[in-house]
């Protein structure tokens, strides 16, 4: 009750934002932050959305939205969290997704695999910096390919002397550095890139990780399809994720994991599984209501395994949920969401962002 409550304390704020955009124009927003934890204590911080005018829409017959999304929240225990999260299309065509973040904040240590107990865990403290994404050059006006990259510099701290951790002792308990490359690439035929209507988006890409004090490859598959019923009021929205783990010196914080507000919403703690490998699949259907008021309703099964062949049915974690949408810039299809979403066992968990979940 004590974490939903934190969360719960952003909604009224959202209201205030101020904004300031046209049609022909980019489009910037910004909320205030304010929300209170035991662990953390006070709680203070700014998000910001700035969707970027297109500067050539002639390479594409859909619309591609660039957007830049920081936001900084610092507790009275001197913790914080600096993300800044890019999504921008040149005039040529290519995208560079990336994000930056720091992170100085607490996390909890359930274990690993996928039968952990909710009410059993530790916490600590996860201090690290993280450079990751994605460039990609167009090679059709719907498929894109490039290179990926992710470098993580990792410290653990408040450690309980004796605890979960230290008996478990996991792979990257005293934290670490790494740096991956691949390939990756990118199918997309949505009409829009923050709400679509129609259309695929599939990627995927590998990241070798040789570099640094670990040494493990990750291969990640994304594929969604949007579709409209019987016009573009009413929406559904398909998702199949998965990330498969190869090598044995992958550290616990690299591991997939279920939950959060984007996977699997209803699981009560985005730490509670994780395991090398990692399978969901999520449909949610999306419609106006009015003014600028929406709502969505939504479903999911997934699973975290050791090896692919031990994702088996009867083990899948499963979720539904509603949430609330509210158009913060309406010419952009932006939205604040709400989400409430339940799971297997009677998990809940309350979620806002920005932005659609998938």
């Amino acid at each position: 009750m004590r974490r939903l409550l934190s969360i719960l304390l952003f909604i009224p704020i959202f209201c205030f934002a101020q904004e300031s955009d046209t049609t022909n124009e980019s489009s910037f927003a910004v909320f205030p932050a304010v929300s209170y934890a035991p662990e953390t204590s006070l709680q203070l911080g700014a998000v910001g959305i700035w969707v970027l005018k297109n500067q050539d829409v002639s390479q594409s017959t859909f619309l591609r939205q660039p957007t830049i999304t920081p936001y900084f929240i610092y507790t009275f225990k001197k913790q914080s969290i600096a993300v800044v999260n890019v999504d921008y299309y040149f005039p040529s065509g290519q995208n560079l997704n990336t994000s930056i973040r720091y992170y100085n904040f607490p996390d909890s240590y359930f274990g690993i695999g996928n039968s952990n107990d909710p009410e059993i865990s530790e916490q600590y403290t996860n201090r690290f910096f993280q450079l990751e994404g994605q460039f990609l050059h167009p090679i059709s006006e719907k498929a894109f390919i490039g290179g990926s990259f992710d470098s993580h510099f990792t410290s653990l701290r408040n450690k309980v002397d004796a605890g979960l951790l230290e008996s478990q002792a996991p792979v990257g308990l005293d934290g670490g550095n790494l740096l991956g490359f691949g390939p990756a690439f990118r199918y997309d035929t949505r009409d829009y890139t923050l709400y679509p209507t129609k259309g695929y988006f599939i990627t995927s890409r590998l990241l070798v990780n040789k570099v640094g004090d670990f040494d493990f490859t990750t291969y990640l598959a994304d594929v969604r399809k949007y579709v409209t019923i019987f016009n573009e009021d009413n929406i559904l929205a398909f998702q199949l994720r998965s990330q498969f783990t190869f090598g044995t010196d992958v550290p616990f914080y690299k591991l997939p994991q279920l939950g959060g507000d984007e996977r699997l919403r209803g699981i009560s703690n985005a730490s509670l599984y994780r395991d090398r490998q990692m399978m969901y699949t999520q449909v949610e259907y999306r419609r106006p209501l009015f003014w600028r008021f929406g709502m969505t309703i939504f479903a999911g099964v997934g699973d975290v395994a050791y090896d692919v062949q031990d994702l088996t049915f009867s083990e899948f974690k499963y979720v539904a949920g509603i949430g609330g949408r509210l158009a913060i810039i309406p010419e952009r299809k932006l939205n604040v969401r709400l989400d409430l979403g339940v799971g297997r066992g009677g998990q809940k968990g309350i979620y806002i962002g920005i932005s659609e979940a998938f």
